[in-house]
């Protein structure tokens, strides 16, 4: 089993606000929240050896217009301190594999927080949904073209002699 990109050391919350709104009218606004109407911003930074990396996300509701309707109102930080394996690897698909590690651990954390801070609200359980990694972090990087080889014609393998029946 290969080993994570990252270990988690430390994980807060500088910042978590969940404020219940009251919709107009209730019964058509929806229970869940869509990813168009979060605002979602993620940075990924490593120390200068290579070894420790730090990683912010931010998750917040649009500012609803007079047509939006939504239960609520949500703003959360979420920052964590990694220890980076494997910190002689450099090239970029290993740093996207770090940043989509970081960003995966940081949005089920906030995902988790708003959870419970919607867990007895007035409008119940409302969940972060599900966010691509290519929203978040980009696209991974393209995989560079391999140089061709040229086939060279080997040996000729030698004829075995026959069995004797």
């Amino acid at each position: 089993m290969r080993n994570s990109p990252l270990r988690l050391k430390e994980l807060f919350f500088p910042k978590v606000s969940v404020t219940a709104l009251v919709p107009k009218s209730p019964e058509s606004a929806s229970r869940e929240i869509d990813i168009d109407d979060l605002e979602i911003s993620f940075g990924l930074d490593f120390k200068a050896d290579g070894t420790l990396a730090s990683a912010g996300l931010k998750v917040g509701s649009k500012k609803a217009s007079a047509e939006d309707v939504s239960f609520y109102d949500i703003e959360i930080e979420a920052f964590a301190n990694f220890e980076v394996n494997g910190p002689e690897h450099q090239d970029a698909m290993a740093v996207y594999l770090r940043k989509f590690a970081a960003a995966a651990a940081l949005i089920g954390a906030a995902r988790e927080q708003v959870a419970l801070m919607t867990a007895r609200g007035p409008w119940g359980v409302v969940m972060l949904p599900i966010i691509s990694m290519d929203r978040v972090v980009g696209a991974p990087p393209k995989k560079a073209a391999l140089p061709e080889v040229e086939s060279k014609k080997t040996t000729k393998a030698k004829k075995l002699p026959a069995k004797p029946a």
